[in-house]
């Protein structure tokens, strides 16, 4: 895995005790990080993927189109783009 020189913020939640046991299982202690920031890029690029999709097959639908016309500038309200 490669490293990143990003700047990195502590996190705290909780998982499963079963992914925990797993994680300590298959994945090095100095890896866990990067391992755990992988498979959270990895599924937010899927998310991210799919709610493309969906915007694009609702401005394909011109009912959906219409709605969608009256919601564009209310979409990014409250969200702010931060470097963390």
């Amino acid at each position: 895995m490669k490293r990143s020189h990003a700047k990195t913020v502590n996190q705290t939640f909780s998982i499963p005790a079963e992914i925990a046991h797993e994680l300590h299982v298959y994945i090095k202690r100095r890896e866990m990080s990067l391992f755990v920031s992988e498979a959270i890029r990895k599924e937010l690029e899927l998310r991210k993927n799919e709610l493309k999709e969906a915007y694009i097959a609702m401005s394909e639908d011109e009912e959906q189109s219409a709605m969608l016309k009256e919601w564009e500038g209310t979409v990014a309200d409250g969200i702010e783009e931060e470097e963390w």
